[in-house]
């Protein structure tokens, strides 16, 4: 029997071909200029037949989307701060531990998923990086290469990931066997002018993909915090700070705080500036500030966080 479209009759026939051509689409995943050259169509007109094919519900498209996102808070994240991905992942009691284990398990899979052989994949340390490579099954063969010095427990700073990264993937690892934050100047200016070091800042400006770390300026939720002695730590929040990424010390609005650029073996802000790619990842409304100055600052493009700190920056 014909059929009423957009005030026009529409026969059987059509109908059929209509049919023919979204099971050709959207089942055999033919592509449309493939479909154009077998039913002797121009794309354009295929185009229109598979929009006729959804519109009067022929083909219902339906999205599953992993039950640990949360898609609409995620898109008002992304639309809110300008980025080009965000993820807002939702646990189930917010413990600690889950919150950092459910954001390294979205964070290893969009990396399984973006990166490529041809990438440059930069990584940062942290407690939620380390439950990342935890979940990471598999990753293409690319140059790994270490963003900041080592902080942290044994198993989670930045030369153990990017050791268990290319253990898993087969790229080349250039590691920095140096602390994150150096006691004084001089030390840190003798490291840096070591072979292996200077191989790996110079690979800085290669990465391409970068994941990093959000700091916030309070004990227990920052690497860079628990490095420096109490006096030193307050000196600084007396001075604005709130956060740090790749112990890049930021104010609220995301300003630069200079002072440990001397001290501190990790990506010059320039360099991080010019990866296309950087991913910030955090877990727990305790650092809904340090997120904040984090996105402020421009630093990086894409965020994965709890889905609370998620809700109560889109407010």
């Amino acid at each position: 029997m014909p059929q009423e479209q957009d005030g026009r009759r529409v026969g059987p026939e059509e109908l059929i071909q209509r049919g023919l051509i979204a099971r050709r689409y959207y089942v055999d995943g033919r592509t449309r200029v493939q479909i154009a050259d077998e039913f002797g169509l121009s794309r354009f007109k295929v185009a229109r037949m598979l929009e006729d094919a959804v519109s009067s519900g022929m083909v219902e498209i339906t999205v599953h989307a992993p039950e640990s996102i949360d898609i609409e808070l995620s898109r008002a994240l992304k639309d809110t701060f300008d980025l080009r991905m965000a993820f807002a992942v939702r646990t189930i009691t917010g413990g600690e531990g889950e919150l950092w284990d459910a954001v390294g398990r979205v964070t290893a899979d969009l990396l399984t998923e973006i990166v490529t052989p041809s990438d440059v994949l930069g990584v940062d340390c942290g407690r939620t990086l380390a439950r990342m490579t935890t979940h990471l099954d598999s990753i293409a063969a690319c140059d790994v290469v270490q963003l900041t010095g080592m902080a942290g427990e044994i198993g989670s700073n930045s030369a153990e990931l990017v050791r268990r990264i290319t253990a898993l993937g087969g790229g080349r690892a250039w590691s920095m066997y140096a602390p994150l934050v150096v006691s004084d100047a001089q030390t840190c200016a003798a490291l840096r002018s070591s072979r292996g070091i200077q191989e790996t800042l110079s690979h800085h400006r290669s990465v391409t993909k970068a994941v990093v770390s959000i700091g916030a300026w309070n004990p227990g939720l920052s690497q860079v915090y628990d490095l420096l002695a109490p006096g030193e730590a307050q000196q600084w929040a007396d001075h604005g700070v709130v956060a740090e990424s790749c112990a890049l010390m930021l104010d609220r609005d995301g300003r630069r705080i200079h002072g440990l650029d001397d001290r501190r073996m990790g990506v010059s802000e320039e360099s991080l500036r010019s990866i296309e790619h950087v991913i910030a990842i955090a877990a727990g409304e305790s650092k809904r500030d340090a997120v904040l100055a984090v996105l402020k600052s421009g630093l990086v493009s894409s965020l994965i966080i709890d889905a609370n700190t998620a809700a109560s920056l889109v407010r």
